[in-house]
């Protein structure tokens, strides 16, 4: 049985994208789980990527991240390469799990991802915008895992996206 995959749909041409897919494809051994989607997602829109467990849509997330590159097509975000918008601070990811060190606080974990960025948000308001204020002192490996997603939530809003 063959496994589904995002696939291309129309989409209407946009100038002003924010990212475009063009004939991506993307395998993992056997499994191709992005196939010829062709994708551009416009500025100032709200883009939802819907699917069944193993449809691609995961991966298409990726990709478009350059954390890993199409096996074919092209890729762009921000109008070029991806791997450039991310450490420009200009794309903020939230991880469904992970991404989390162990025995550090809130704010100590905090600080350090936003001084990774060239401009961050200020700490505090880092803290506020993900109603962490309260549990800036707290670390990290004591949190609830409702309290776990907004670190997360912070950790991809800290560059400013």
């Amino acid at each position: 049985m063959r496994r589904p995959c995002l696939r291309s749909v129309p989409t209407r041409e946009n100038t002003e994208s924010t990212a475009s897919l063009e004939n991506v494809t993307k395998t993992f051994g056997a499994t191709r789980a992005v196939d010829g989607l062709t994708l551009s997602l416009p500025r100032g829109r709200t883009v939802a990527l819907l699917g069944p467990n193993g449809a691609g849509k995961s991966t298409t997330i990726g990709v478009l991240l350059g954390l890993f590159p199409p096996d074919s097509g092209t890729v762009s975000l921000f109008g070029g390469d991806p791997e450039r918008a991310v450490r420009q601070g200009r794309v903020g990811a939230m991880p469904q799990e992970g991404g989390i060190i162990a025995r550090v606080t809130v704010r100590e974990l905090l600080t350090f991802v936003s001084r990774t960025y060239r401009e961050p948000l200020p700490l505090d308001r880092i803290l506020a915008l993900a109603r962490l204020t309260a549990l800036a002192d707290r670390r990290v490996d004591r949190l609830s895992g409702g309290q776990a997603q907004r670190v997360r939530f912070a950790m991809a809003i800290a560059g400013d996206p």
